[in-house]
């Protein structure tokens, strides 16, 4: 089996990271060029290695007991590598039970874990940093005497009550045409397992921009847009995601830098090109 492949870190959203596993070792690496080394102990127990190797010292790579991993790092393709994650654990909207937000994902059946907290986290608790047009716009019609409401803290309400007041959370095996088999999950009814949805009842990105409220709508996209340099590492995005998440990510380029190896296709090269220049510019600044 190859051991070359990528998966989405959720819960909350973090991007996308490389994978080479060879069973009793992995790498992991954010950036395709500096890897993290986790291997399996004698007691069955997996340990993070101290160092990182990068791609300059790829020839000097000495790993006790993990041969196959140094030499899978020896003959590394390319990345970014096939995105293998298929098994997907969605929140469910409360009224139409279809997918409304992206929890966890995972490549292995058995890796599907038990769901006890079915809440969906837009951010790290410590990240404070977003910033959603929509509601900037609304907010200048408020009075200054209002108490503000973090933007991330507003976001994560609005989803998190869609599924409310018994949160549903299911988890889906994605198929090559994009549908998904349903498996297990938290508050299922009879039948939900073994059902099949069809690839449009998937949100394409993280979370449903399907709202009938205009701010809503405007919110979600605002979240995708932020997070826009990390999601154009997905793959199969439809062209015209591409194209909107490529100008997003372009008005926040250091973020594009950091993301930009990872990125499988391209659709406006001159303006990715004039906004990593910027990227660079600022980092040097």
């Amino acid at each position: 089996m190859n051991p070359y492949y990528g998966v989405r870190r959720l819960g909350p959203y973090l991007g996308i990271i490389q994978v080479i596993d060879v069973g009793d070792a992995c790498a992991y690496s954010t950036n395709g060029h500096s890897w993290r080394i986790r291997q399996q102990t004698s007691s069955g127990r997996f340990r993070w290695g101290i160092a990182q190797i990068s791609a300059n010292n790829m020839d000097d790579i000495c790993i006790v007991n993990a041969d196959n991993l140094v030499q899978a790092l020896r003959d590394l393709p390319r990345v970014p590598f096939p995105v293998r994650d298929r098994f997907e654990l969605w929140l469910l909207n409360h009224q139409s039970r279809k997918p409304l937000a992206l929890l966890r994902t995972c490549y292995k059946p058995a890796d599907m874990e038990c769901v006890t907290d079915p809440h969906w986290r837009p951010f790290l608790r410590s990240d404070t940093r977003f910033v959603s047009m929509t509601l900037a716009e609304l907010g200048k019609d408020k009075a200054a005497r209002d108490l503000p409401i973090l933007h991330r803290d507003r976001l994560e309400s609005q989803v998190n009550e869609a599924s409310r007041p018994f949160p549903v959370a299911q988890w889906f095996e994605r198929l090559a045409d994009g549908r998904g088999v349903g498996h297990a999950g938290l508050r299922l009814e009879p039948g939900d397992a073994g059902r099949i949805l069809a690839a449009d009842d998937f949100p394409e990105l993280l979370v449903s921009e399907d709202w009938p409220d205009p701010v809503q709508a405007g919110v979600v996209t605002d979240y995708h847009d932020w997070y826009a340099a990390s999601l154009l590492a997905h793959q199969n995005l439809s062209h015209t995601t591409r194209v909107r998440l490529e100008r997003a990510a372009c008005r926040r380029p250091q973020a594009l830098l950091s993301s930009y190896p990872l990125i499988p296709k391209i659709i406006d090269q001159d303006a990715i090109d004039v906004a990593l220049v910027s990227a660079r510019l600022m980092n040097a600044s």
